[in-house]
């Protein structure tokens, strides 16, 4: 049998380049611009490893790009709460509360995300979000 992964923390056994394939695949149709397809993948993804946040984020990246930043909020919110205790899901919740326009509450996300992991992929992103924000570049808070 395989090696499962950390991503796919999977109830069937799915090896972990087969997680990476299926998750690459999703992307892929997102980047295309193809949102259904990459929806239904990850939605699949996410069937198959419920204990993972990385499908949900994933979700959550789909429902960005197309400008729902409320839907990708509940889906990086699932992915907090499947992972509490890692960066990555804080920093896009606080990115999708940014251009909801909800300054205050995505701010205090993104700080939560750099005192998670200092040195990790969400603490980057929150940093250059919040420099974004600072420097003018990202949507007025609304009022």
């Amino acid at each position: 049998m395989a090696d499962t992964s950390e991503i796919s923390n999977s109830l069937v056994p799915l090896g972990r380049q087969q997680a990476r394939v299926l998750l690459e695949a999703g992307y892929l149709w997102l980047d295309m611009g193809h949102f259904d397809k990459a929806k239904e993948i990850f939605s699949g993804a996410a069937a198959l490893m419920p204990r993972s946040e990385v499908p949900q984020l994933a979700l959550g990246a789909v429902e960005f790009s197309q400008g729902r930043h409320d839907k990708a909020l509940q889906a990086y919110r699932v992915a907090q709460r499947l992972a509490p205790q890692s960066a990555l899901p804080r920093a896009h919740a606080g990115e999708a509360l940014l251009f909801m326009g909800k300054v205050p509450e995505a701010l205090k996300e993104l700080k939560a995300a750099m005192d998670l992991d200092p040195d990790g992929d969400g603490a980057r992103l929150a940093q250059s979000l919040i420099q974004a924000k600072e420097a003018g570049v990202l949507p007025p808070a609304k009022t």
